[in-house]
């Protein structure tokens, strides 16, 4: 029986401009999927997927307005004509941003809507509601509000919520998308349990490539409005240039299969496991002692004593209200000139603590201070002047009616004027490829797009200091490297940056890494530290990228660890290969 049969699907919704054409998403969409399957359904920002998925769920054009045209059936219904509460017996949708779809008072209730709807005995709601809450790690939060979460918690919530109906599809927009590690692994493993029980057809649209090879039967990458590739995990992610075309992230354990094969080697694994598989059978019998040269020292951190610190926040502590404290007594000194990555749990006090930062929370105890300045009864808008501030969800930054009067306004307001402000805002857009859409409503922009306008909207006031808070959540490969790219510029010219994201091999590009956890440092390093203690980094539910745990696999044989990216690695291993050969 098939769920999904797409053919010649086209989409496009109403123009941007009054005087504009129709945007057109889908360009002739041919998808085929048999009940039961687990597939993920890849693809660059901006090239339809969340557009799929709300047409999956009858959502779009009903709710969106547009315009589609050929065929599509989802468990035998016509998702165009079919009305989205009756779609929703069958379809069960998790949408990319969770906040669109919670709206009751408690996390409880959230869970227990849909059941009551429709009409399931009160004695199995409180069960399901349970079990729901359980498989997602949210046990013990029943009666805090949706609003009181964290970012990842809402996503956690807005998936159980869905879970809880058991609906015989599931179709999930970006599900990984500002998760902790430990909270991709408690999803995924959910998502392969419901496979297993319930035979339950599970879509995905997903960037995370390391999710998507461990739990996908099959991998559709969708590119201009069309499936440009089709295949199981295996055979998909070997083809690393296609997808480096198409602006899609392939494991890092591909990345470093692909590049060894680019050398002659015979190699093509997933994991770090597979890879210290291959490495034991391709490796000289003894390496010789660990070169010098083979691990390249950590970087230097900036050590002026004369500088006041860019960010000094002592004792911090803060509690929302009726809420577990966020932050307890947390400590932190940031040099001007760091690169620092701030990791650590969903809920564990990250983003509260980039919010005392910029001031738009005050600590109930402690100070914080900004370059040797305290930040008590300073006004927001001053503060802003030092740091610039990207949020965790772009639509909370975004108020113009122009993408052009968005970017301008920040400058603006710093008292930029004429011909100095035209030329920032050019240079902003420019940046992120945001030329062509300088005069379109942000409001209409696809999550990808809209967080590019926040990050030109920061750039374009150029602060000493960066701050920013999942900044690659919606963006694809392509302009999660052009961003690194852009920060990195930033730092080698004296600006000071702090990002937090999930994403431990974004952090390994960092001069320190600071892991927080239960509001307080429980982590300080660089990478190259923090990744040697894999320990402390699970204590707190994170784990080192896979090319670091393929580092500790070969340590015992010799290999220096950890390493943090694939160019290192192919570093170290050529080297080792060349001193071990006979002379």
């Amino acid at each position: 029986m098939s769920a999904l049969r797409l053919e010649d699907l086209h989409f496009s919704y109403p123009p941007r401009l009054p005087d504009g054409p129709p945007v057109e998403v889908l360009r002739g969409l041919t998808l085929h999927a048999p009940a039961g399957q687990a597939l993920a359904i890849m693809g660059p920002t901006s090239s339809g997927k969340t557009t799929l998925a709300l047409l999956l769920a009858g959502l779009a054009p009903e709710m969106t307005g547009g315009q589609v045209r050929g065929q599509a059936w989802v468990a035998g219904l016509d998702p165009v004509t079919t009305s989205p509460a009756r779609l929703s017996h069958t379809v069960g949708l998790v949408f990319q941003e969770p906040e669109r779809q919670l709206f009751n008072m408690t996390v409880a209730e959230e869970v227990a809507f849909g059941l009551e709807g429709r009409a399931v005995p009160p004695q199995q709601i409180g069960e399901r509601v349970q079990r729901a809450l359980a498989s997602v790690g949210l046990t013990g939060l029943e009666q805090r509000a949706p609003w009181q979460l964290s970012g990842g918690q809402q996503k956690r919530l807005a998936i159980a919520s869905i879970l809880a109906m058991q609906p015989p599809i599931l179709v999930l927009d970006e599900p990984m998308a500002g998760l902790d590690p430990a909270g991709r692994s408690e999803v995924a493993a959910l998502l392969a349990d419901l496979k297993r029980t319930t035979g339950a057809t599970v879509i995905v649209t997903e960037k995370d490539a390391e999710f998507v090879a461990r739990w996908a039967e099959r991998v559709a990458v969708l590119a201009d409005g069309q499936i440009a590739l089709a295949e199981a995990p295996d055979a998909l992610f070997q083809q690393t240039e296609r997808l480096h075309a198409l602006g899609v992230a392939a494991p890092q354990m591909a990345e470093l299969a692909a590049r060894l094969r680019a050398e002659g080697e015979d190699a093509a694994f997933l994991t770090a496991a597979a890879g210290a598989a291959w490495a034991a059978r391709h490796r000289p019998a003894a390496w010789p002692a660990q070169p010098a040269t083979a691990t390249p020292p950590a970087p230097e951190l900036p050590t002026s004593q004369k500088a006041s610190p860019a960010v000094a926040v002592e004792a911090v502590s803060f509690a929302y209200p009726g809420g577990a404290p966020a932050l307890a007594g947390l400590s932190l000194t940031v040099q001007p000139g760091e690169f620092v990555a701030l990791v650590g749990p969903n809920g564990g006090g990250k983003s509260t603590l980039a919010r005392h930062i910029n001031g738009l929370l005050r600590p109930q105890q402690g100070a914080v201070a900004l370059f040797g300045q305290p930040s008590a009864g300073r006004p927001v808008g001053e503060l802003a002047r030092s740091v610039g501030y990207v949020f965790q969800n772009p639509d909370r930054q975004i108020f113009a009616a122009t993408v052009r009067e968005e970017v301008a306004f920040g400058p603006r307001n710093l008292g930029l004027a004429g011909q100095a402000l035209t030329q920032r805002v050019t240079e902003a857009l420019a940046a992120f490829d945001l030329t062509a859409l300088a005069e379109a409503p942000p409001a209409v922009l696809g999550y990808g797009l809209r967080r590019l306008v926040t990050l030109a909207s920061v750039w374009a006031m150029q602060p000493a200091i960066w701050l920013l808070d999942e900044p690659t959540t919606g963006l694809d490969a392509r302009l999660t490297g052009l961003l690194m790219e852009r920060l990195h510029t930033l730092h080698r010219s004296g600006h000071t940056v702090l990002f937090i994201t999930h994403d431990l091999k974004l952090a390994a590009g960092a001069q320190r890494i600071v892991g927080i956890s239960q509001g307080r440092v429980v982590l300080d390093g660089p990478p190259q530290s923090v990744f040697a203690d894999s320990a402390s980094l699970e204590a707190i539910g994170l784990r080192p990228p896979p090319i670091a745990r393929l580092s500790a696999l070969l340590e015992p044989a010799g290999f220096p660890h950890p390493m943090l990216n694939v160019e290192q690695f192919m570093r170290c291993w050529r080297l080792m290969q060349r001193e071990s050969a006979p002379s």
